[in-house]
């Protein structure tokens, strides 16, 4: 009882503590997984300043790769079982989303390069595929469309979770899986190439809230006709112009913040990445 009881004070605390845009609510927030100590909460804080100035910067010059879902083993558990009108239905939906995502990087996102690809394609992209799996702004797939940018971003529609894990060299980063609760209800949340949420003060995420109606149906084609998709308030067009827009200002903001800083720690390279 005790144990459960101390775990939801944990939550709770992380929960009012908050994951702020410019990091100056989380600098007090104390992960034993990080840091077991007041000493080391002074390391892994001015760590944690270091990288995300660092990676900032690269990503600059460097490239954002939205994750779309496309609910593949959903749509195939669906069908499997005999449902086959819900798994029409919920691709529609998907898809509907998936335009208003594209359509809302394409006209609010200018920091860096952006590219759009299914969430199906993650470990090919992570194998080091720079073609052959991005989409076009009509979410066709486009072999021609190739990546040159060695630096990425991954950015998709998650929660932001109070994380299981600190900072992980690259050298185990892809045997690591990030697991926790889930601590606030995000519209975009940036990772790194391996999936991991990125840290304060970086601007790793942001929220899906709100004042916009927007309009509630989307046009999708299929078969050559258009099909209306009703969508709910948080996932309309004109919601996600606002979360791009604001992911675009926040990262401006925290880049110009973080104007010619250079890592001068080797004991930082193996987390830069």
């Amino acid at each position: 009882m005790a144990r459960s009881l101390s775990k939801i004070v944990f939550f709770l605390f992380i929960s009012f503590s908050g994951f702020s845009q410019t990091g100056t609510e989380a600098d007090n927030v104390f992960r034993p997984q990080e840091y077991k100590d007041q000493d080391q909460f002074k390391h892994f804080a001015k760590r944690r300043e270091f990288i995300a100035k660092w990676q900032i910067s690269q990503l600059k010059n460097g490239a954002l790769v939205v994750r779309l879902h496309n609910n593949q083993k959903l749509l195939e558990g669906l069908r499997k079982m005999g449902n086959a009108d819900l798994a029409t239905q919920k691709e529609h939906e998907q898809m509907a989303i998936n335009k208003n995502i594209v359509l809302a990087f394409t006209k609010y996102y200018s920091f860096s390069k952006v590219y759009f690809f299914y969430s199906s394609n993650s470990d090919t992209l992570l194998r080091g595929a720079r073609s052959g799996i991005f989409l076009d702004t009509n979410l066709v797939m486009i072999p021609t469309i190739e990546m040159k940018e060695s630096f990425y971003l991954l950015a998709e529609s998650d929660a932001v979770y109070n994380s299981s894990i600190g900072f992980v060299r690259e050298d185990t980063a892809k045997f690591i899986k990030e697991t926790g609760n889930a601590a606030k209800d995000a519209a975009i949340v940036i990772k790194n190439k391996y999936g991991h949420q990125l840290k304060d003060p970086f601007p790793f995420y942001t929220t899906n809230k709100s004042t916009v109606t927007g309009t509630p149906i989307v046009n999708i084609l299929i078969g050559g006709k258009n099909v209306p998709v009703a969508l709910e308030k948080k996932q309309r067009v004109e919601r996600h112009y606002a979360y791009v827009n604001n992911l675009n200002k926040y990262f401006n903001s925290f880049y110009n913040s973080s104007k010619n800083f250079q890592v001068t720690d080797p004991e930082l390279k193996p987390f830069l990445y």
